[in-house]
């Protein structure tokens, strides 16, 4: 796919993997409309974006507020045009804890963030712009820990794991329309994501790339998984 003049949505935008991926698809020649939940670091994102090429359309909300994440897609294809790829790239690990402590109402805030709401982007793209053209792309960014499973983190690989699933399926549900269902599961990102730096760990460059080149594949070709993990790490079947 041509990057160039695509009308392309960005999640999580305002940090890590997203904010690095919304500059490189502006520097591309995209349009982008990208959404952050922090007011302080879409300033800062908006600050660096000055001068770019392309459309631009951007909102700052909480995407757990279903409603505001439709309203988000419907706004953009008005400022925009028809949605030719979402890249869901929010999400959060905020609950760590052994299964047996987990608190239900992190559990439900994981849900929401992890596999909730990036499933309401996905099912609002496809239904008000990718199936009226059967043509469009989904990106969702997942995890490693959707095939291995680490102690401490239950909350996190259950809501990734659970999103993965819906993703699966999707894409099996529209491949005769022409709509591309990708994931991308990295291992450990050395991202604000973390508490501390992680040098050893993938830079979030090194996912962003892959990212595009998932994005870049022809029209007889889709990239449906890929696992890009750093050297250091050894979590795989």
């Amino acid at each position: 796919m041509e990057i160039r003049n695509k009308n392309i949505i960005v999640t999580g935008a305002t940090s890590g993997i997203g904010n690095i991926l919304t500059k490189k698809l502006f520097n591309e020649g995209a349009n982008v409309a990208f959404c952050g939940r922090s007011c302080e670091k879409m300033s800062k994102l908006l600050h660096d974006l000055k001068g770019v090429r392309g459309k631009a359309y951007h909102e700052t909300f909480d995407a757990t507020i279903y409603q505001s994440v439709s309203q988000f897609i419907q706004n953009t294809i008005s400022e925009l045009g028809e949605i030719d790829v979402l890249v869901n790239c929010a999400g959060a690990n905020s609950s760590r804890s052994p299964v047996s402590d987990i608190d239900i109402a992190d559990l439900e805030w994981m849900l929401k963030v992890n596999m909730i709401s990036p499933f309401v982007f996905m099912k609002e793209a496809y239904n008000l712009s990718m199936i009226k053209r059967n043509e469009g792309m989904v990106i969702n960014v997942l995890s490693t820990v959707c095939s291995f499973s680490n102690e401490g983190i239950g909350s996190y690989t259950a809501s990734k794991a659970g999103f993965d699933s819906l993703t699966k399926v999707f894409r099996k549900e529209v491949r005769d329309a022409g709509i591309k269902v990708c994931s991308i599961y990295p291992g450990g990102v050395d991202t604000p994501f973390r508490d501390t730096s992680r040098p050893q760990y993938l830079h979030p460059d090194s996912v962003v790339e892959a990212i595009l080149y998932m994005l870049k594949q022809g029209s007889n070709s889709c990239v449906d998984e890929l696992v890009i993990r750093p050297m250091i790490e050894k979590n795989f079947p």
